[in-house]
């Protein structure tokens, strides 16, 4: 069901930019630029505003304050979307971060990155 959910909003034309996509990256293609807001959980439970800037239906691109650094696991919240998105930081630079999306195996524990 989040996976689903994920890939609607990362096909969603309602938050997508005029600008043209960015050429294909390493993530395997399929990237949308965005600009939507959205929230990070960290595990402890803090909080920090974030705008995804790239989606695909794997991951995503993050704006996110340099001062802030991401821990390896947390949860991306979009408002208007029922679903907190788990997720896993695969790098951070400057005030930017890459994610790619981590659902749960049948048996409840997390597809290995």
């Amino acid at each position: 069901m989040v996976a689903k959910a994920w890939s609607e909003l990362a096909a969603s034309r309602n938050h997508l930019s005029l600008m043209e996509p960015p050429p294909e990256k390493r993530s395997g293609g399929g990237r949308h630029t965005v600009m939507i807001p959205a929230t990070i959980t960290c595990p402890d439970g803090t909080t920090h505003a974030c705008v995804i800037r790239d989606m695909s239906v794997a991951g995503a691109k993050l704006a996110i304050s340099r001062r802030h650094r991401l821990p390896l696991g947390f949860a991306l919240t979009v408002p208007g979307y029922d679903h907190a998105y788990p997720v896993a930081r695969k790098w951070q630079r400057g005030d930017f971060a890459g994610v790619v999306l981590t659902l749960p195996k049948p048996d409840g524990e997390p597809h290995p990155e």
